[in-house]
């Protein structure tokens, strides 16, 4: 089955079974989430994206439901300017870039943050939690998170 839908910011068709998971047609015939492997199962968090501005489990997703939709990945997500905002302030924070969460980790609490301007530091502890880390970074994260919080806040104060 051929199924458009727009694909980090393009207009493009991808090919498969319409019940296949959307994670394995994003690798395969989009070569992203290049060597990463997830669980299949939603619990791993590798998999990851927005879909029109929802982040979801594309592993639990099957294809058909991303028909005329639009879906971010973590490495469309890198080509912004708020992701390079976010991780300059986690570089800051001494973040250690890790093959195995780091992009999800960021991609996931920025969408967290996003969908909660007003989370404080243990709901952001718990929404970094949801995403299994073995380096360590999630106090860098945390730090990360408010520090962008307040930035945010400050924003909003100056422009009313």
């Amino acid at each position: 089955m051929k199924l458009p839908l727009i694909l980090n910011g393009d207009d493009v068709t991808l090919d498969g079974d319409p019940r296949e998971n959307l994670f394995s047609v994003l690798q395969r015939e989009a070569g992203l989430f290049a060597e990463k492997t997830a669980c299949h199962k939603g619990s791993c968090g590798r998999c990851h994206v927005s879909l029109d501005s929802r982040e979801v489990t594309s592993c639990l997703v099957p294809l058909f439901q991303a028909r005329q939709r639009e879906v971010v990945t973590p490495e469309g997500f890198r080509q912004t300017d708020e992701y390079r905002q976010f991780r300059l302030i986690l570089d800051e924070e001494g973040l250690v870039e890790c093959a195995e969460c780091t992009d999800v980790q960021i991609f996931h609490l920025f969408s967290y943050l996003e969908l909660f301007p007003q989370a404080g530091p243990e709901d952001c502890r718990i929404a970094i939690g949801e995403i299994p880390c073995r380096c360590g970074s999630r106090p860098v994260l945390e730090r990360g998170a408010a520090r962008w919080l307040a930035r945010k806040e400050a924003f909003r104060a100056i422009r009313h």
